[in-house]
């Protein structure tokens, strides 16, 4: 039942993605950090229905979205001209796109276990 969460973590998600492409990327930082709070919620509502190999999938997604937020706090700070790191923006989609590819494969093992 806890698994109905991911919904709404799913749809912020999207309209996280979508605020970015047009440009609001402070509104895209406060969807990711709320995406990531609902699946931190659905991991500590239930940790002992979690086996060991789903546990470790789950905490590396969640560092894996921890980097990719303080990575996204650099690439805004030099969007906004108060940093000149101008790599920021490349790390934080590269890193992104791995935590994307990450989420994908950790779900499909989420829901193909066996219970």
């Amino acid at each position: 039942m806890l698994d109905l969460l991911l919904i709404p973590a799913a749809i912020l998600l999207a309209f996280a993605l979508r605020a970015v492409r047009r440009g609001d990327h402070r509104l895209h930082g406060h969807l990711m950090v709320a995406t990531v709070t609902v699946v931190v919620l659905r991991i500590l509502l239930q940790p002992r229905a979690l086996e060991r190999h789903h546990l470790a999938l789950w905490l590396l997604l969640l560092g894996s979205a921890g980097g990719t937020l303080l990575l996204g706090r650099v690439a805004l700070a030099w969007r906004e001209g108060r940093s000149t790191r101008s790599v920021a923006p490349r790390l934080h989609r590269a890193a992104g796109t791995l935590t994307l590819t990450l989420a994908a494969f950790t779900l499909a093992v989420w829901f193909l276990r066996n219970r």
